[in-house]
């Protein structure tokens, strides 16, 4: 039986992956929401793409003839896959309620997700789409990845190519999905560090001390230099 996705299926994902969660880490430290949406839309997709890679690790087709089935076809396949535990198989649909509930319309929002994956409707024309809304996504995003591949994390982390994603997703868990609470994460992370650099002399003592560029944080988080005490 195959355990979660394929190293490529892992890697394809980081690629796309590592883009929103800049994005994300951009609107964080400016306080602003720019990328809510398209972050939203990238998340449902990559949330249909998941799945499809799962299913087809399990040997289930994502074509009939020379179209591609029906989303709901394949779920029902996997929900019905003797190598499938029922634990994940209750995931898989709690999160699929989630992305596919008409309550997704997000009580102030007058679109739902679906609505940003149809292509007569340009996200951009659509109205703002809260923070808590943006977050509660990425939550069930990070719920679906450990679902179906348990070891995703700990592959990308001893990739060394791959580390850098490592690092950006682990600081957005740990600071903007969790809110930096010690009481989610197990951990918090000092954002003052983050932000700020200490310029040293040649003695070592601190001469000046900085604030870094969003641009500068992002590298900086990506380095791992984040997690030095």
């Amino acid at each position: 039986m195959p355990q979660g996705l394929t190293d490529s299926d892992r890697e394809a994902l980081v690629i796309r992956w590592r883009r929103i969660l800049i994005l994300g880490l951009i609107d964080f430290f400016n306080g602003t929401n720019d990328f809510g949406k398209l972050i939203i839309k990238e998340l449902v997709d990559m949330h249909e793409a998941v799945i499809k890679a799962f299913a087809r690790c399990l040997g289930i087709s994502l074509y009939s003839g020379n179209k591609w089935r029906g989303f709901n076809d394949i779920l029902n396949d996997i929900y019905n896959h003797q190598n499938v535990s029922d634990k994940i198989k209750d995931k898989l649909r709690e999160i699929n309620d989630f992305f596919t509930s008409n309550q997704f319309s997000f009580q102030q929002l007058s679109y739902s997700l679906k609505d940003l994956r149809n292509e007569e409707t340009h996200y951009l024309n659509l109205s703002d789409t809260p923070k808590e809304t943006v977050i509660r996504v990425w939550r069930k995003f990070y719920e679906l990845i450990i679902a179906i591949d348990s070891d995703f994390f700990e592959y990308i982390k001893e990739r060394p190519e791959l580390r850098n994603f490592y690092f950006l997703q682990d600081f957005f868990k740990v600071v903007v999905v969790d809110g930096n609470d010690e009481r989610i994460s197990g951990r918090s992370i000092d954002l003052e560090k983050t932000k700020l650099e200490e310029i040293r002399g040649k003695k070592g003592k601190v001469k000046e001390i900085k604030q870094r560029s969003v641009w500068d944080i992002i590298e900086f988080i990506k380095s791992g230099r984040y997690l030095e005490s």
